[in-house]
C-alpha cells in the first residue's frame, strides 16, 4: 500500500466494507507489532515501515468511526 498516493489509498479504503476494513486493520496491527519487535532486536533496516503501518491503522480507524452511525442521529 505504500507505493500509492495517500488520496488513492483513502479512496480504495472508502470503497471497502467495514468487515474488510477491520480485517485489514488487524493485519496491519500484526505487521506493526512485528516491525516493533524487529526494531527492538536491531534487525529492522526500514524503520519508516513502523510509521507507515501506524498511520494506515489510524486512517482505517477514522473511516470506521465515520461509517458508524452517530448517537445524535439515533435519538
Amino acid at each position: 500500500m505504500a507505493t500509492k498516493t495517500k488520496a488513492a489509498d483513502l479512496k480504495a479504503l472508502r470503497e471497502q466494507p467495514a468487515s474488510e476494513l477491520r480485517a485489514t486493520a488487524d493485519t496491519l496491527r500484526h505487521e506493526l507489532w512485528q516491525h516493533r519487535l524487529k526494531a527492538k532486536e536491531g534487525a529492522l533496516q526500514q524503520t519508516h515501515l513502523i510509521r507507515i503501518a501506524r498511520r494506515q491503522v489510524a486512517r482505517i480507524q477514522t473511516l470506521l468511526r465515520q461509517q458508524r452511525p452517530s448517537l445524535e442521529t439515533r435519538a
